[in-house]
Order: C-alpha cells, then structure tokens, then sequence
C-alpha cells in the first residue's frame, strides 16, 4: 500500500516551507505546543499541494477562529460532518474544541454514537438539524433555512453551510490520505 508521504520541516521547498510557517506560526500554532516534526490533521497531506493547503488553511480560520457563529454552534456542525464521513481525526480534534466551548459529554457521546443528541438549546438543535439535512441531502428546505435565516441571520446561515461543506472536504482529505488518531487516542469507528 502507498501511503503519502509524511513531510518535515527539512523535506520542504520554499512553498511548502511558507505554509508550514503559517500553519505553526499562525492562531492554530497556539494550540500545537513545541515545534511538531510534521503536521497533525489535514495539514500534512495539504503540504503536498501548498497553493490549495494555504487557500484551505485560510479558509478553515475564516470558518472556525474568525467566525460569526458562536463556537458551540460552530462545533456541532463540524462534528456532524465528521461523523456523517466517519472521520476519526476530524471527531476527536474538534471534540475537544467543542468541550472548550461548552458542550457537554453526553452531547459528544451521543453525536459518536449516531444517536440524537440531548442539546441544552433550541439554537443547538437547529444547527444540528441543519447540518444533518445538509450532509444527508446536499440541500436544505426552504422552511428550514428559513427558520434558520429567523434565527441567526443572513450571515450566519451563509457560515453554516460553508461550514459543513468545507468540514466535508477536510475529513474527505483525512480518510482518503488516512491521517489517523494519535498513537494514544483508541479508534472509535471501524475502517473498511
């Protein structure tokens, strides 16, 4: 089996070497502790493809540090992807994101599991319900978006969907290059 190949920092053109720096030097490089000997996530198989690794890096802090949504909100919609595409790497990294934001564990438990999560509000259970029509039908009802619309606003509804689109592509990214959990976090979904 050919796997891609798992870049540092020494294996990097000048390209390659500035998204690096952008992605560890940039907001998410407060999360990553010392300096990684490769990237974690959809970052490393990105490096591949600089031109479009920095188009998506920008795009995902657009989505997630720059946000209109509020970060519980936000959460559910990228969990919900990772879940429809059984991203491991994708569920766990933005669990953790969503437990900082607030939401709690039975939520994150019940969303692993594919069950319906017992949300705290009306607000979470729409962007949930949101996010699923989307993943299950590429579309939304006019009655839905439009409650949603009522709810959040124009720019929010607009945010969400990028969302949930953008996170498709990311844990499409993750499974197909199989950038997989920490060698300590067990696996949670069986792969085929």
């Amino acid at each position: 089996m050919t796997e891609i190949p798992r870049l540092g920092l020494g294996d990097l053109n000048p390209e390659q070497q500035s998204l690096w720096r952008y992605i560890v030097e940039g907001p998410r490089g407060n999360t990553m502790g010392k300096q990684p000997e490769t990237l974690s996530g959809p970052f490393g198989p990105w490096l591949h493809n600089p031109k479009f690794g920095r188009s998506a890096a920008e795009m995902g802090e657009i989505l997630r540090i720059n946000a209109i949504l509020p970060g519980d909100l936000r959460e559910i919609a990228i969990l919900a992807a990772g879940v429809r595409w059984k991203s491991e790497f994708e569920f766990w990294a933005h669990a953790q994101a969503a437990r900082a934001e607030g939401l709690e564990e039975d939520v994150l438990e019940a969303m692993q599991a594919g069950k319906d999560p017992p949300f705290r509000t009306e607000r979470q259970r729409l962007v949930y319900t949101v996010s699923m029509q989307l993943l299950d039908s590429g579309d939304l009802t006019r009655d839905l978006r439009n409650q949603l619309v009522e709810e959040l606003g124009w720019p929010a509804t607009v945010e969400l969907v990028a969302i949930v689109g953008f996170y498709c592509m990311v844990a499409f990214t993750l499974n197909a290059f199989d950038v997989r959990l920490p060698k300590n976090v067990p696996s949670f979904w069986p792969r085929g």
